[in-house]
């Protein structure tokens, strides 16, 4: 199996499933604009934790469409930029409703004991989210993944992809994609 040890990438029914869950918890406002962060913008676990509301919010208090993260945030300490697409900024502003404002500090989510997330709690709580959810072989690196496969599926190049990602080389970016069969059978009908 080519993806063997890898995170699946998720399809679109397993994605409704794992959004109707969220819908059904407490914090979903927070979940799901985390989940949100992953799929539609490419967020590892870490950099979903590492997240400040000062990444988001512009001094008017307003969405920013696009963010740079750098030290601290990014993984190997990268500076890359985050873009924001109409559904994470939906998400984000839902979250910004319930959102307390008296935390200490501009962490953007925190824990019931307005502590500032941890990369191990996103990742264990996407994991436990999958498993409720029956899909086996995910985690919270199969929303990173199932960017890079929609991205791809919706004609982006890997050049764009790469750079999405944040990624140093092409190669790594090829190893998120899986094989489409619909896809591939629409190639050859097109030959």
């Amino acid at each position: 199996m080519a993806n063997e040890g890898k995170a699946k990438a998720l399809n679109e029914k397993e994605i409704k499933v794992l959004k109707a869950l969220i819908n059904s918890e407490p914090h979903k406002e927070r979940n799901m604009a985390m989940f949100m962060l992953g799929l539609k913008s490419g967020l590892r676990a870490k950099e979903i934790a590492s997240l400040r509301t000062s990444h988001i919010l512009n001094n008017d208090n307003s969405l920013r469409d696009s963010t740079t993260i750098g030290k601290g945030v990014s993984k190997g300490q990268k500076v890359g930029k985050i873009y924001f697409g109409i559904d994470v900024r939906n998400a984000l502003q839902e979250w910004l409703k319930v959102r307390e404002s008296h935390i200490a500090s501009d962490v953007l989510f925190y824990t019931q004991k307005r502590l500032g997330m941890r990369p191990q709690y996103v990742a264990r709580y996407f994991y436990e989210l999958m498993q409720k959810a029956n899909i086996n072989g995910a985690s919270s690196h199969s929303l990173r993944r199932s960017y890079a496969n929609t991205l791809m599926d919706n004609g982006a190049n890997i050049r764009d992809i790469k750079a999405l990602m944040r990624h140093n080389s092409i190669a790594t970016t090829q190893l998120y994609f899986e094989e489409n069969e619909t896809q591939l059978g629409a190639l050859v009908e097109n030959l």
